[in-house]
């Protein structure tokens, strides 16, 4: 059996902005709710990029950097909300890339897709025998189909609209070996969120595109609650998995949500708040974001040689995510 590896990624975050008083605008919340409630201090937009071609420009730019490797394997882990509906990003990337013998695939589990395919790639590059490369990608233009005018749909408000990340996978070599990780998923929620497309709204001529938010009471009276359980447990659970406690872990990357949940979940953890960077001026990337923190804490200096690192996200459906990292260049 082989180790996996994370050999290399690259990010794409938009230029341009809106901030915490544009939000408070256009949502009808007051600023300081949407600065230090919501945790926004500003979020990237992109209107000129489409989701594939995030996508494909992240990954180029990633590939350019090691010349003919082969790719086994390309997997799209991003946004649902794509350029077409009944249409793959993988195969598109394929072609943009030129990639020979190699086969595309779309996992989907909104924003916790990127650790979910850790998870599912770690054991085929364990399997090979041969060398073995995958590029991961996702992407995300998430806030285009928000409702900022119901307030059911507040805990989306940090959807950023543009970001993008290439991750190349392989079973040779790497700057991160991946540890274990841990996923637990929660069906009771799985229709809180979801757009108006598909076969149940085909006769449905006043469909949109904004996401519906049909709050049970279930999910308004214990959601919290639930979903921080099940944040501690993935974490724990994916550390125990690899052999490690919560001592061992030098720093958390997790998604962006609340101020206040985001501290909770580190209090509860036992831990300083200095063992992650909360993503403020980032908003809600999807499956982006625990790349984002990792690419962050790289160049703050909290991420060294040896140093052992957990991806946190949890996605609508609901779906909580946890994979372990070890830095070993």
């Amino acid at each position: 059996m082989r180790k996996a590896y994370i050999v290399d990624y690259e990010l794409y975050i938009p230029s341009t902005y809106v901030d915490y008083k544009q939000l408070a605008l256009e949502t009808g919340l007051p600023d300081w709710v949407v600065r230090d409630k919501l945790g926004i201090n500003r979020k990237p937009i992109e209107r000129t990029l489409s989701v594939s071609d995030m996508a494909k420009l992240v990954a180029k730019k990633l590939m350019s950097k090691y010349g003919n490797l082969k790719i086994d394997l390309v997997v799209y882990a991003g946004s649902d909300f794509k350029d077409k509906y009944v249409w793959d990003v993988a195969p598109d990337v394929i072609g943009h890339l030129g990639l020979s013998n190699a086969y595309g695939v779309d996992v989907s589990m909104q924003c916790v897709s990127s650790i979910v395919a850790l998870d599912l790639l770690k054991p085929r590059l364990a399997i090979k025998d041969e060398d073995s490369y995958i590029l991961l990608v996702s992407a995300t233009k998430q806030s285009m189909i928000v409702n900022y005018k119901d307030k059911a749909s507040t805990f989306m408000y940090d959807f950023s609209d543009g970001g993008a990340a290439a991750v190349l996978l392989s079973n040779v070599d790497g700057k991160y070996e991946i540890l274990e990780s841990s996923i637990i998923t929660d069906g009771r929620f799985s229709n809180v969120v979801y757009q108006r497309l598909g076969e149940r709204f085909i006769n449905d001529y006043n469909q949109g595109y904004l996401l519906q938010v049909n709050r049970s009471e279930e999910f308004n009276k214990s959601f919290e609650e639930i979903s921080l359980r099940n944040f501690l447990y993935v974490i724990k659970n994916a550390l125990e998995r690899s052999g490690l406690t919560i001592n061992d872990v030098d720093y958390f990357a997790i998604l962006h949500m609340k101020r206040s949940f985001h501290d909770r979940i580190l209090r509860e953890l036992g831990v300083s708040s200095d063992k992650s960077i909360y993503l403020e001026n980032y908003g809600h990337m999807q499956a982006v974001d625990p790349f984002l923190s990792l690419w962050l804490a790289e160049q703050s200096g909290k991420v060294r040689k040896g140093s052992i690192i957990v991806l946190v996200a949890a996605g609508t459906g609901w779906t909580w995510g946890a994979t372990v990292l070890q830095r070993i260049k």
